[in-house]
């Protein structure tokens, strides 16, 4: 009787039954266990991560480094910098001037204790790898802070949410890894491309600004005074831009300001793309950005602006080839905002970015396509490698 009414077959019904049971009161804690099981490894993979960036800095300290100086290059890797209250915006500017200024200067001291007789150049790159460094290291502890919490109250959805979002973040952290690596040898960046296009346009005598740590020079372009500047290189720095404009126009008039920066693409971009546009290509957190700005609106002066598009990732990378090629084409963009400018016209072309790896002048063209050609190598033998383990 049992069996015909189950169909004939009240085994298997019982069966799937019992094992219905068993995934409404357990599937939620098997998939838990399976999701923490996937997060582990990204967490692993991340720590790991943290640990090579450390490991890059550590071999640019000179030989014979004490053991309580790598010590405390761990403890750095907490520094952090509070941002200023901005429920009152008067004058926030001027709290995050004073903020950058700490920030830098406690860098400095610290690398400057780390290496006090290195150069200038190398103290600059292992200030910015630091940074770097920083950056992986609190993404692989953030990571872990919210799998622990999973962990500790079994919270599935929110485990699906850091599931979710791990491909980002993992991409974030290679790419500050890598930037990190690249500052410590003094690689050019795909940031870099800013003060590249600048530099390629230097034939003549360069005036350092030792404070803001930028590089001027002039030059005449289709009869105009141009005056082309970037952060002082090869040594890895963005240097001060928005300073040095208000120190330079002192001494100098100018009437049309012209910047060129990397910007970030969209998906489906090609890298190295040109765009052009008004206002100031820059990024960071504002400051400098606010001084070119801020001068330019009380003179009523024209704000030019050329971009590279980049990836985020090929923003903090060793300059890839398709970056380093559109050199050529952002020239050709200035050339023409060159021309708009009446005869008389003085311009300032700021190259913007992180000037790592690429010095003052056009003769580092050379030296940068070799650093180019010898990354795209490093980089299709890895492809090649990665294809046959599939």
């Amino acid at each position: 009787m049992i069996s015909q009414l189950l169909g004939g077959d009240w085994i298997s019904t019982v069966v799937w039954l019992v094992l219905f049971v068993i995934m409404i009161l357990f599937g939620p804690r098997l998939m838990t266990a399976q999701t923490i099981m996937k997060l582990e490894k990204e967490a692993a993979d991340l720590e790991e991560m943290a640990r090579k960036s450390k490991g890059y800095i550590y071999r640019k300290l000179p030989k014979g480094t004490d053991k309580k100086k790598k010590e405390k290059i761990s403890k750095f890797m907490d520094f952090f910098a509070v941002s200023p209250i901005s429920t009152d915006p008067y004058g926030i500017m001027r709290k995050l001037d004073h903020l950058v200024k700490n920030y830098d200067y406690r860098f400095k001291y610290f690398v400057n204790q780390l290496m006090p007789n290195a150069s200038e150049d190398d103290k600059k790159n292992v200030r910015d790898a630091l940074s770097g460094a920083i950056t992986t290291h609190q993404i692989a502890k953030i990571v872990r802070h919210y799998i622990e919490m999973i962990k500790k109250y079994k919270m599935f959805q929110y485990a699906m949410v850091i599931q979710m979002q791990i491909p980002l973040i993992t991409r974030m952290a290679k790419a500050s890894m890598k930037a990190t690596k690249a500052f410590v040898d003094g690689v050019p960046i795909g940031d870099g491309i800013g003060p590249l296009v600048a530099a390629s346009m230097i034939d003549g005598k360069v005036t350092i600004y030792k404070d803001e740590e930028f590089a001027v020079a002039k030059t005449s372009i289709e009869g105009r005074q141009v005056w082309v500047s970037k952060a002082d290189g090869p040594g890895a720095t963005t240097g001060n831009p928005g300073k040095f404009l208000t120190k330079f126009t002192k001494k100098q008039k100018i009437n049309k300001i012209i910047t060129v920066d990397a910007g970030l693409k969209l998906e489906g971009e090609k890298t190295g793309i040109i765009a052009e546009g008004v206002g100031v290509a820059m990024g960071g957190i504002g400051v400098e950005r606010f001084a070119i700005e801020d001068f330019a609106a009380k003179k009523m002066m024209p704000l030019d602006a050329v971009v590279v598009k980049v990836s985020d990732m090929e923003a903090l990378m060793p300059m890839k080839k398709e970056i380093y090629d559109s050199v050529a084409n952002a020239k050709e963009s200035i050339l023409d905002s060159v021309k708009r400018s009446k005869k008389n016209e003085k311009i300032l072309l700021i190259g913007v970015g992180n000037t790592c790896g690429v010095g003052n002048d056009k003769k580092v063209l050379k030296t940068v396509e070799r650093a180019v050609r010898k990354h795209n190598v490093k980089s299709k033998e890895k492809k090649k490698k990665s294809f046959w383990k599939l």
